[in-house]
């Protein structure tokens, strides 16, 4: 399992390890992607693995998420510096996009699956051409897609479809995008046509 700390890291470690036998440090990765690292002694079922100089301990369920991480120090960073952590196990970002983004996304011609959360009867009252509304015969059409498809969500003012994003993000897909204020921003800000509601 390649894991990297750079030796800036290593250096901050050490120097944060007053006590030579807490000296190692733990990282803990959540199912989300959520780090927490302190320094810690080896209990049983950790994996030790020694980079940069310095011994970091992981459990079982974080060693498998941390394949390739690299775990760095900027010292310049806000309130005196702080650890980095880049981990391409990490699920990719939701982007958040404008209306006047999803425009210019639509007029480039780059394909992608502009997909609508609302209910039937929303999409009836007003709805963004091109979009396709998001049943289960849709999802599971998406399920079997490549990770890597664009998928810009869109809903009435931007919640609902940030929740199937984060959805589709814990499916594996890696290009996500969510439409910022729905299609009530699309309304007031590109297509004063479509029906606000």
């Amino acid at each position: 399992m390649p894991l990297t700390v750079t030796d800036a890291a290593a250096r901050a470690i050490r120097d944060a390890a007053s006590d030579p036998d807490r000296a190692a440090l733990r990282i803990t990765i959540s199912p989300t992607f959520q780090y927490d690292l302190r320094l810690d002694t080896l209990v049983a079922g950790d994996v030790a693995v020694v980079t940069g100089g310095v011994t970091v301990l992981l459990d079982a369920d974080s060693a498998t998420r941390s394949d390739g991480l690299t775990l760095d120090f900027d010292a310049d960073g806000p309130d005196g510096g702080g650890f980095t952590i880049d981990n391409p196990n990490a699920p990719a970002p939701i982007q958040q996009l404008s209306a006047a983004d999803l425009k210019t996304l639509l007029d480039s011609g780059e394909t992608f699956e502009l997909l609508d959360v609302r209910t039937p009867g929303e999409r009836a009252i007003a709805r963004i051409e091109g979009s396709r509304l998001l049943d289960q015969a849709l999802h599971d059409e998406l399920m079997q897609r490549d990770r890597q498809t664009p998928l810009v969500f869109q809903c009435h003012h931007g919640m609902r479809s940030q929740a199937a994003a984060e959805y589709f993000q814990r499916a594996g897909f890696r290009r996500l995008y969510n439409l910022q204020g729905g299609i009530e921003a699309w309304s007031l800000e590109v297509d004063p046509s479509v029906p606000r509601y």
